[in-house]
């Protein structure tokens, strides 16, 4: 859970952070899964209530930042973190709920205009029938966007907006080896905005998403499963913005790839294939991308840990005059227990969006705008110290630096340690 008590990293899209990957069934949690790395001995008990396990984690974190505003020369502040998180989870034989919620609340003491108190409520849960699995979860994310995010504006202040997203599937077994899981999303994305933000209300980004997939599951081996996805999307903006055309889309991806490595030094899940969106103007045409995701990790000791992942898609544009855009992430981290409570972690990462220029039919107008790219880098460094089952001492230090065709470079160093208690 210490993962969740920091904002995210950029990312094109945050929906992603709190759902499971394509091809895996809605209505599951990794709850058990976020603390693998602490050994037994340091490892919280929780809270158990009848057949039900309660997990939680407050800290409070302090440091500073070299850009607090995320923009070109922006003024550095001193920043503090405070957070919590709490989730509960049925531990019945067969069937399984859950739900959880987190709350983060930052402050820069020398830039109050930066400051953000953004929460997350998520619930899911499967019915086994036997064979065949239901599965079901809804989350709600209140988050805030800064410019250094990927598809964002440029803004003087955090931009707040809201994700509902509601899942449902059914995974059927229709031999030994071989399960289909057709599934349902409906995502939901209202933003602020206004006149304190410098760029105006942002409610025209409002959207609808219906998501609709199949995946096919074929188990070569134990812990060895290939993987064929095929999907459909259906995009609906809720405004439209007099003298522009309307940014509606139907959407298609299909992917293959391999899910293996549940145990053993390796663990590795692959999806790779093509996805193409349609907007229903044709001012907007196509965009054609490969789509991709992998997680690949790597234990050549049992004290290490060597992570890599990578997305690779399409995703909403922030500016109103521009359909979409085609984006790239990765990010390879290392993780080594120096002591059996002692860890040190190191990262970097890489993303890249490209955004194509204004329709022809737009050029020439005070809406025109050139094609460009946007390219973030980041390297961090952090340190957890456990010292019994509860309280752990953290320090992390993050630096990024961001090129993007419209606006001045710019740089972030941030250095925070923090306190954390978990049950």
């Amino acid at each position: 859970m210490t993962g969740l008590l920091r904002p995210d990293a950029a990312r094109a899209q945050v929906i992603d952070t709190y759902l499971p990957p394509l091809g895996a069934a809605y209505g599951t949690t990794g709850a058990d899964q976020v603390r693998a790395h602490d050994l037994d001995e340091y490892a919280p008990y929780g809270i158990h209530l009848g057949t039900a396990r309660i997990d939680g984690e407050i800290s409070a974190s302090g440091g500073y930042d070299s850009n607090a505003d995320a923009v070109p020369n922006g003024h550095a502040s001193a920043v503090f973190i405070d957070a919590g998180s709490a989730s509960i989870v049925s531990d019945w034989a067969r069937n399984q709920l859950h739900a959880g919620m987190t709350v983060i609340d930052v402050h820069y003491p020398e830039r109050s205009i930066q400051d953000q108190t953004s929460w997350t409520a998520t619930a899911g849960g499967v019915y086994d029938l036997g064979r065949d699995k239901l599965g079901v979860s809804y989350n709600h994310l209140d988050l805030y966007q800064i410019s250094t995010d990927i598809g964002a504006l440029l803004s003087i202040r955090p931009v707040h907006y809201q994700v509902d997203s509601a899942g449902i599937s059914y995974s059927s077994a229709l031999h030994n080896r071989l399960t289909l899981i057709p599934e349902l999303l409906v995502t939901q994305y209202r933003f602020g905005g206004g006149s304190d933000t410098g760029i105006g209300s942002q409610a025209y980004r409002d959207r609808t998403l219906l998501t609709g997939s199949v995946a096919g599951r074929y188990e070569m081996a134990p812990g060895e499963t290939l993987l064929l996805v095929v999907q459909g999307t259906d995009i609906a903006y809720q405004q439209k913005l007099a003298g522009l055309p309307g940014r509606d889309s139907l959407g298609g991806a299909v992917m293959a790839g391999i899910d293996f490595g549940l145990s053993g030094p390796i663990r590795l899940r692959a999806l790779v294939g093509y996805q193409r969106r349609s907007y229903r103007s044709d001012v907007y045409g196509n965009i054609d991308s490969p789509i991709a995701q992998l997680e690949l990790s790597w234990l050549p000791t049992q004290l290490t840990t060597i992570s890599l992942a990578v997305q690779n898609g399409i995703e909403d544009s922030g500016f109103e005059n521009v359909g979409g855009f085609t984006y790239t992430s990765a990010r390879l981290s290392l993780q080594h227990a120096y002591l059996r409570n002692l860890t040190f972690g190191a990262y970097t990462q890489i993303q890249n969006a490209n955004y194509s220029s204004t329709p022809i039919e737009l050029q020439n107008t005070p809406l025109n705008q050139q094609q460009s790219n946007q390219t973030i880098y980041g390297v961090g460094l952090n340190m957890k110290w456990l010292l019994n089952r509860s309280l752990s001492i953290t320090a992390n230090y993050d630096f990024s630096t961001q090129n993007s065709v419209l606006t001045d470079s710019l740089t972030t160093n941030e250095f925070l340690v923090g306190l954390h208690f978990a049950f």
